[in-house]
C-alpha cells in the first residue's frame, strides 16, 4: 500500500510525514519515550500506520536471521548515515550486503535485503506496508476516548471481561466482585466494591444502576454528579458515598463537605437552585418519589482506600503462604522472589534460589539491577532499565519439558527484543525467552541453520491486546518435546501455541534474566535489556497445564 493512500487521501498528511520520521528513528534505535508515545497515538488514529510499524520490524527481524543471526544494528547504522536514496552510501550498503550475504544465501535474498535497505533509506518519505503480517494481529483497543483509568484493584471480577480494564471510556462498567479504585481525568477518585453496576457518562457525570461507590472530589471538579433511579447528587467539593438498590432506594453519606440532592426528573440542576443539602457526617435515604429521611449509616460499609489496602495486604499474605508451598515442588529448578533484603545491599549481589532442594549453584548474581517496588506494597523487584542490568544464572542439565514463568512490568515496547531469559549462546536446542520487537511473548529455539531456527519460533498474541503496557502481568511459556508443542499464557489465559516441526530436550547452561550477554569479537550488539522490572521468576522441569498456570496467576495477582 502506497503512503498516499493512507486515510483515503491523495496527498500525504502532516501526520503521515510525522509518523514516517518517528518510524525512521525507531528503526535506527534513536527514538525516545516522547517519540514512542506520539507514534502510538498516531497508530491509534490510523491502523495502516500500525501495520507499517509491525511490518518494518518484522522485516528487520527476518534480515537479522539471514545474516547468520548478526545484529541488524550494523545495517541500520549505515542506513542512518544515508540521507537520500542516491547518496554515495548506497554503494557502500550494496557492498556491505554483498560481503555479508555472498555465498551464504540465495541471490533473491540479497536482492530483497538491498530493497529493504532502500526502503529504510526512503522511510522519511515513503513506506509500503504488507498486509500479510498484520492480518493475523487482533485490532488494538483504541483508548484515545478514555475519560478514566483503573488505578488499582484487588480480587476484582468484571462482567464481560477476562482481565481488569485499564483505560476507561464512557460506557457501562460492571464490577461483579472485589474492590477497585478509579481515577477520572478531572481528578475525581471513585472507590467501588462489587457487585456494582454503573455508567461512566462523562468526566463530570456517572449513573449508578446498582451497588455502592465512594467518591473523593477535588475543588476543580465541583459539580460532579452521580444519579440513581431516585436521586441526582451534585457534589459541592467533598467526599461522599452513595448506594443504589434495585427497589429504587438510594442512600447517601457525606464524609466531608457538602452535597445537594435533587429529584431525578429535575432537568436544570445548577448552583442557583440549591437542592436538599447533606452536610458532613449526615446520612440520608431517598425513596423513588424523592422521599427523604435522615438515617444512620456505618461509613465502613462503603469502599475506601484503606479497605483496598487491607485487601491487598491479605492477598499478599496468601501469596506468601502459596510461595512457601510452591518452593517445595520437586520439579522446581529456579525460583527467585527477590524478597531477601540481603539481595539488594551494595556489593552483595547474590540472590537465593528458593527451589528446594536447589540445583547447584543455588544462587543467581545480580549485576547492576536496582531494587524497586514490586507488584505488592512492600515487595521488592529488580529493575532492568539500564543496559548493564541483569541477573546471571547457571542451569545445568537437559529439559525434555520446561515451564518458564514470571511476574513482570514492561514499561515500554521500544521496537527491540527484550530479554526474559536468554542463554549466553544460541546453539542448537538452547531457548531464548523474550518479548519480541513486535510486542509478543516469544520462545526461540536455537537450530543449526537460521531457516530451521525461524521454523521453531513460537510467538504469542500481542501483550498489549491483553493488558496495557506499564502494568504488572504474569507471563508463562510451556515447552514439551513429547508433544512437540509450545504454549503461551498471559495473565493466566492461553495466548498462543505452536506445533514444532521437531523437538528435543532443551539445555540452558549459563544465561541471564532480563538481559543478554552474547560473546562476540566484532560488530555492534543489540541492547536487549528488559525495559521494566521482574519481582518473581520460576523455571520448572515439567510442562504445566493450563489449569496450573491459571492457579499460579490467581495466587499472585
Amino acid at each position: 500500500m502506497h503512503p498516499e493512500s493512507l486515510g483515503g487521501s491523495s496527498v500525504k498528511s502532516e501526520s503521515d510525514r510525522e509518523f514516517a520520521k518517528l518510524l525512521d528513528l525507531a528503526v535506527n534505535g534513536q527514538i525516545d519515550h516522547v517519540g514512542l508515545a506520539r507514534a502510538e497515538q498516531l497508530m491509534q488514529e490510523d491502523r495502516q500506520r500500525m501495520e507499517c510499524w509491525v511490518d518494518h520490524f518484522r522485516l528487520d527481524s527476518m534480515l537479522s536471521d539471514e545474516m547468520d543471526r548478526r545484529s541488524i544494528v550494523d545495517l541500520v547504522d549505515l542506513v542512518a548515515a544515508s540521507n537520500e536514496a542516491d547518496s554515495p552510501e548506497t554503494g557502500t550498503l550494496a557492498a556491505w550486503l554483498a560481503s555479508h550475504l555472498s555465498g551464504r544465501t540465495m541471490p533473491w535474498i540479497a536482492a530483497t535485503a538491498l530493497a529493504a535497505v532502500l526502503l529504510l533509506m526512503l522511510a522519511p518519505r515513503f513506506w509500503t506496508p504488507s498486509n500479510s503480517v498484520v492480518s493475523q494481529l487482533p485490532h488494538r483497543t483504541d483508548s484515545s476516548g478514555a475519560i478514566a483509568m483503573l488505578v488499582q484493584s484487588t480480587a476484582d471480577r468484571w462482567k464481560g471481561r477476562t482481565q481488569s480494564p485499564a483505560m476507561l471510556s464512557p460506557g457501562r462498567l460492571q464490577l461483579e466482585s472485589g474492590l477497585a479504585e478509579i481515577e477520572i481525568y478531572n481528578g475525581v477518585t471513585m472507590y467501588l466494591e462489587g457487585p456494582v453496576d454503573l455508567d461512566l457518562i462523562s468526566l463530570d457525570r456517572v449513573h449508578l444502576h446498582h451497588g455502592k461507590i465512594r467518591a473523593v472530589v477535588p475543588e476543580q471538579a465541583l459539580g460532579f454528579t452521580v444519579t440513581t433511579e431516585s436521586v441526582q447528587l451534585v457534589d459541592r467539593g467533598t467526599e461522599f458515598a452513595i448506594s443504589a438498590e434495585y427497589q429504587g432506594l438510594s442512600k447517601v453519606h457525606v464524609f466531608d463537605g457538602l452535597v445537594d440532592l435533587y429529584p431525578i426528573d429535575q432537568p436544570d440542576v445548577d448552583d442557583d437552585k440549591p437542592g436538599h443539602p447533606v452536610h458532613q457526617g449526615q446520612s440520608v435515604e431517598v425513596g423513588p418519589a424523592f422521599a427523604t429521611r435522615e438515617t444512620e449509616l456505618d461509613p465502613d460499609e462503603f469502599p475506601s482506600a484503606s479497605a483496598i489496602d487491607r485487601s491487598v495486604e491479605q492477598r499478599r499474605q496468601r501469596w506468601v503462604q502459596w510461595s512457601q508451598q510452591f518452593a517445595k515442588r520437586s520439579d522446581l529448578v529456579l525460583y527467585f522472589t527477590f524478597e531477601n533484603p540481603r539481595d539488594h545491599k551494595p556489593h552483595r549481589q547474590r540472590v537465593d534460589n528458593l527451589a528446594s532442594p536447589p540445583q547447584e549453584p543455588s544462587q543467581g548474581t545480580i549485576v547492576g539491577g536496582e531494587s524497586m517496588a514490586g507488584r505488592w506494597p512492600g515487595k521488592n523487584a529488580i529493575g532492568f532499565y539500564h543496559s548493564a542490568d541483569r541477573v546471571r544464572v547457571r542451569v545445568p542439565g537437559d529439559f525434555p519439558q520446561l515451564t518458564l514463568a514470571c511476574w513482570a512490568r514492561v514499561d515500554e515496547l521500544r521496537g527491540a527484543n527484550q530479554a526474559l531469559l536468554l542463554t549466553d549462546t544460541f546453539e542448537p536446542w538452547q531457548p531464548h525467552w523474550q518479548i519480541a520487537r513486535e510486542g509478543v511473548l516469544k520462545l526461540g529455539i536455537g537450530q543449526p541453520t537460521p531457516q530451521e531456527a525461524r521454523a521453531m519460533r513460537s510467538p504469542s498474541q500481542p501483550l498489549n491486546s491483553v493488558t496495557p503496557i506499564g502494568r504488572w502481568m504474569h507471563l508463562a511459556t510451556v515447552y514439551d518435546s513429547e508433544t512437540k508443542s509450545v504454549q503461551h499464557y498471559i495473565n493466566g489465559d492461553h495466548a498462543g501455541s505452536n506445533q514444532l516441526p521437531s523437538a528435543k530436550p532443551l539445555r540452558i547452561g549459563t544465561a541471564e534474566i532480563g538481559n543478554w550477554l552474547k560473546p562476540r569479537t566484532e560488530g555492534g550488539e543489540p541492547v536487549r535489556n528488559l525495559d521494566g522490572r521482574i519481582d518473581e521468576f520460576m523455571l520448572l522441569r515439567s510442562a504445566l497445564d493450563a489449569k496450573a498456570i491459571r492457579e499460579m496467576y490467581e495466587a499472585g495477582r
